[in-house]
């Protein structure tokens, strides 16, 4: 292991543990796990795929092997023991998609031109919903968000206030973008966030590496696995 390396893992082992012991703060967070973004026959990644065959290939099969199967696990436990869950997903209810940023509306236009497919992120859209294997249950919270990050275009900070959620357990899709934008926001603004890294998903391994590393070090713990969460949860310890 080179100086730097060793350096880093020093480092990040000075970031405080996140307590998971406090069962009524905690809640698990799934973002983005809908047919438009996390489903190989649908919405973006579709897209993707008809106009530059084989660039979701890591991706899509990260997502079946590992990712939902790991979110789903969580999900299981969760429930069982009457533990907070939010689902986040992202869309408009415009067309147009008006409220969403304008750099986003541009970057969809252009997505959706290149593989000949209309309305990725509409609500009214079919792939708007979440995968079937990951479905909320009719009492779980489900956040509406019209950006990358939750804490821009929802009512997510203002939601786990009225709920005295403090402590995160982050997942969901895309890693370095909605999940990493949420993630370190939430971190600044004082909630103690878990990253679960193999119920994430990016689309190149580099870039979901590379997010876990930055998180590590500045913004709060990262799991390599979801069970590292159960036992902790379990355990009534920190992570």
């Amino acid at each position: 292991m080179s100086t730097m390396h060793q350096g880093l893992d020093e480092m990040t082992a000075m970031i405080p543990a996140v307590d998971l012991s406090k069962r009524e703060q905690l809640a698990l967070v799934i973002i983005d796990m809908q047919y438009h973004d996390a489903s190989p026959d649908h919405g973006m990644t579709r897209a993707w795929e008809q106009a530059y065959p084989g660039s979701m290939s890591y991706y899509n099969d990260r997502l079946t092997a590992t990712t939902v199967p790991a979110i789903r696990n969580l999900l299981n436990y969760f429930r069982n023991e009457k533990l907070t869950v939010i689902h986040l997903v992202i869309g408009s209810p415009y067309r147009d998609l008006r409220d969403c940023p304008p750099r986003f509306r541009a970057w969809t236009r252009n997505m959706e031109r290149a593989a000949g497919i209309e309305d990725v992120w509409w609500a009214e859209n079919p792939d708007f919903a979440v995968i079937e294997p990951l479905a909320p249950l009719p009492d779980e919270t489900v956040v509406r968000k019209t950006t990358n990050g939750a804490f821009n275009g929802s009512e997510f900070d203002a939601t786990l206030q009225r709920m005295g959620i403090t402590s995160l357990v982050i997942t969901g899709c895309v890693t370095s973008a909605c999940v990493e934008t949420t993630a370190r926001d939430a971190a600044d603004r004082g909630y103690d966030c878990v990253l679960v890294s193999d119920a994430c998903a990016d689309y190149d391994p580099d870039m979901h590496d590379a997010t876990m590393k930055a998180f590590a070090l500045y913004f709060g713990r990262v799991a390599a696995t979801g069970n590292e969460v159960i036992d902790a949860v379990t355990a009534g310890s920190s992570i």
